[in-house]
């Protein structure tokens, strides 16, 4: 308040100025930055009441909201910690008893919480409540898990491997920008990409698929897909990379059998649209990093001789590779 006291910077202008959306639109990538009270698993919120509260009410945060939207390039974010001041969860399975609730939440886009970022425009219920799990503090998230269940919002069936919380490695993220002028993000997945990974599924070819799979593969239902991307970090790391917009375009993955195993099977698949680009290779070199991290001595692979594609990245690596025909199948070692 002494910074704002008499500034000549600082110009007061009237609320039907200043609250106006169509004001604030008509300034290019606004930025809104909503501090949430709560957020339950249908991505409904409350906010902040009370003494010791420098804001406005409901209403005028709708005013800065929908301004928010209107900018071109403009984005609204609502942001809370995974646990209040008591240690209890922000994140909970309904907010019914809660006052101060924000209307538009069906429009809200992203909500944020110290362990991670989650889009939920667009999503169904199902996977709304899947995202907000991801960003509770791990403590918290087999309870919100058990209790989606309960209230029907996830799958009776929904796995979750309550070790792998505290074992999500966070700090792989990284961003880089391909020849085509796409950027891509490339993190560690999570078990709320299970949609977004179908939807890879469903666009690879017949020829893609058979690739991957050494077989025909015609769909892949929730039972199949949610554990691919229930992990155990401690034997596996995959990484996906996704657009701008959220969609999971490439993933790569080691796992292993066995604990404790040093050439664990490595694999890779990259949407059609986006292949030729380099961003198979970024992926196979990130992974490399990260297995050397782990002091891994290595990967082994099984590609088929026709994937000439796969091959090429193989042949861009500089690293030991050997390789020998099995049963009509290229059998590779790679040494780091």
């Amino acid at each position: 308040m002494a910074w704002l006291d008499n500034n000549p910077l600082i110009e007061f202008q009237s609320i039907d100025q200043v609250f106006n959306p169509v004001c604030i639109g008509s300034n290019p990538k606004v930025v809104m930055v909503f501090s949430a009270r709560k957020v339950d698993l249908y991505g409904r919120i409350a906010l902040h009441t009370g003494r010791g509260n420098v804001g406005s009410g409901p209403s005028e945060v709708v005013d800065f909201f929908n301004g928010a939207l209107l900018s071109e390039g403009g984005r609204a974010i609502f942001a809370l910690p995974s646990r209040n001041r008591q240690n209890k969860s922000n994140i909970l399975s309904s907010l019914t008893r809660y006052p101060n609730q924000f209307s538009l939440w069906e429009s809200v886009s992203t909500i944020v919480t110290e362990y991670g970022i989650t889009a939920v425009s667009g999503r169904t219920v199902r996977e709304r409540a899947q995202g907000l799990i991801d960003i509770a503090h791990p403590d918290d998230r087999p309870g919100l898990v058990e209790e989606a269940r309960k209230s029907k919002i996830i799958y009776p069936d929904q796995i979750y491997i309550k070790e792998s919380a505290h074992l999500y490695p966070s700090k792989i993220t990284k961003k880089h920008t391909f020849k085509n002028g796409i950027e891509i993000c490339f993190r560690a997945i999570k078990p709320s990409d299970e949609e977004n990974m179908r939807r890879l599924f469903y666009r690879f070819s017949d020829e893609a698929v058979y690739y991957r799979y050494f077989t025909r593969i015609r769909a892949m239902p929730h039972t199949t897909m949610q554990e691919y991307v229930n992990i155990d970090y401690s034997r596996a790391l995959s990484v996906v990379g996704e657009t701008r917009t959220g969609e999971i375009i490439a993933e790569g993955r080691f796992s292993s059998l066995e604990a404790q195993e040093m050439y664990p099977e490595i694999a890779i698949v990259v949407d059609e649209k986006y292949q030729n680009t380099g961003i198979a290779t970024f992926i196979f070199t990130m992974l490399m990093q990260l297995g050397k991290e782990r002091l891994l001595k290595g990967f082994k692979g099984y590609i088929l001789p026709s994937n000439r594609k796969i091959l090429r990245v193989i042949e861009k690596i500089d690293w030991n590779v050997n390789a020998k025909i099995e049963k009509g199948v290229y059998n590779l070692t790679i040494n780091f």
